[in-house]
C-alpha cells in the first residue's frame, strides 16, 4: 500500500509541476500568491479570519507539491 501511495503522491506532483511550469502557470500562480498568500489573514471577524487561512492553505498546498524531491 505504501509504495502505491509514494507512486500516488509523485505523479500527483508532477502534474502540479506540469501545470504551474510553464509561463502561463507560473503567471497564474504569481497571482494566486499576490492575492491570498501575501497578505495577513488575521480578521477581527473570526469567520473571516478561518476563510482568508483557508484560502492561504491552498497556495501552501501548491507550494509544497511544487517542491522538488531531494
Amino acid at each position: 500500500m505504501p509504495d502505491e501511495q509514494d507512486r500516488e503522491l509523485k505523479e500527483l506532483k508532477g502534474n502540479y509541476q506540469t501545470t504551474f511550469n510553464t509561463k502561463e502557470g507560473e503567471q497564474t500562480l504569481a497571482d494566486l500568491e499576490s492575492a491570498y498568500y501575501h497578505r495577513g489573514s488575521y480578521s477581527t471577524d473570526p469567520y473571516e479570519t478561518a476563510y482568508r487561512e483557508g484560502q492561504r492553505s491552498v497556495i501552501i498546498r501548491i507550494k509544497n507539491l511544487m517542491k522538488e524531491d531531494k
